[in-house]
């Protein structure tokens, strides 16, 4: 009898050491299933905030994309082009971490310095188009939400697989073979106690009948 590729020897040491195993075995098994039932609901608490992330970023950017071609139309594309070209790209997002029932995620905020100022043209603009890029900035951190929280659900998703496979593991492998072992050296030692049993028994026949010969002997004698 082999456990996870090594002898098990049918002791009663090996006995006491592999139920005291599987007691702890299925503990774990208890805190991991746990554990999955709590990601799960993080996982449809997440998916339900994801979709209202994206349909909150999706309105922004519709929003400033209709002001801004309300604003082309009036003001015109080569007005626009020559402000935009006064504005710097300095768009820039920071990105830490924080920790979700022992789950890593991402936490993505823009950078309110790297937001560059109103350009000098903004005089001569439509206010259409200033509307439209107050608009796309907050479309912009409404986009990075959608962001964090989708890489956030996908480490959740992460963490729930490999929870399951090893609750799997715990029911298809670990917790079979430690009960098969348990089994094996228990049916090992009950029948070493029944053969020490049935010798005992001999034993004692054999006794009891040099005993009865003896008594024979000292009656024949007198």
């Amino acid at each position: 009898m082999s456990f996870f590729g090594e002898r098990v020897l049918p002791t009663k040491i090996n006995l006491i050491r592999l139920r005291n195993e599987l007691k702890s075995l299925k503990r774990i098994r208890r805190v991991l299933e746990e554990k999955r039932d709590v990601l799960i609901l993080y996982v449809r608490q997440t998916s339900e905030e994801y979709k209202r992330a994206y349909e909150e970023a999706a309105s922004k950017l519709m929003e400033a994309y209709q002001l801004y071609l309300a604003g082309l139309s009036t003001t015109g594309l080569p007005q626009v082009e020559s402000a935009a070209e006064e504005a710097p790209p300095t768009l820039s997002a920071d990105i830490g971490t924080r920790v979700l029932f022992a789950v890593k995620v991402p936490e993505i905020k823009l950078l309110p310095s790297s937001i560059p100022d109103s350009p000098g043209a903004v005089a001569r603009l439509s206010p259409s188009i200033v509307e439209a890029r107050r608009k796309l900035l907050e479309a912009f951190e409404a986009m990075l939400k959608v962001v964090e929280i989708e890489y956030s659900l996908r480490r959740l998703l992460a963490e729930l697989r490999d929870t399951q496979r090893q609750i799997n593991t715990l029911d298809n492998v670990i917790i079979p073979r430690t009960e098969q072992s348990i089994k094996y050296i228990k049916l090992v030692l009950d029948d070493r106690m029944r053969e020490e049993v049935i010798r005992l028994k001999m034993i004692k026949k054999r006794l009891e009948r040099k005993r009865r010969a003896a008594s024979g002997s000292t009656g024949g004698l007198a």
